[in-house]
């Protein structure tokens, strides 16, 4: 899990490597050991729209337990770091198992 960092009470920041132009929106299964979690996405990477993709495909992992999600860095790269803010303190291991829900 050394994609996930709890850097406060309920905000964690989230290390991604995306794929965008993929043929199915999925979480690649074998990455949540690794520094980066894999995700593959439909879009392509024009005009934000794999941006726009993956936050709104993370907001329905999390439904009611997200109070905000912000894309912090790599709005032009295929790696980002995503910041959650949680209505409650959960641990890293829930956090987790929400992604692969």
């Amino acid at each position: 899990m050394k994609f996930i960092e709890e850097i406060e009470p309920k905000v964690f920041l989230l290390k991604l490597a995306i794929k965008p132009n993929s043929k199915r929106q999925q979480i690649v299964e074998n990455s949540f050991k690794e520094e980066y979690l894999s995700i593959h996405l439909r879009s392509k990477p024009i005009q934000n729209r794999a941006n726009r993709e993956l936050l709104s495909f993370l907001k329905k992992k999390f439904r009611q337990q997200l109070i905000s999600i912000e894309l912090s860095s790599g709005a032009k790269s295929s790696t980002k770091i995503i910041k959650l803010v949680l209505e409650n303190s959960i641990s890293k291991q829930k956090v987790v198992e929400l992604l692969k829900k």
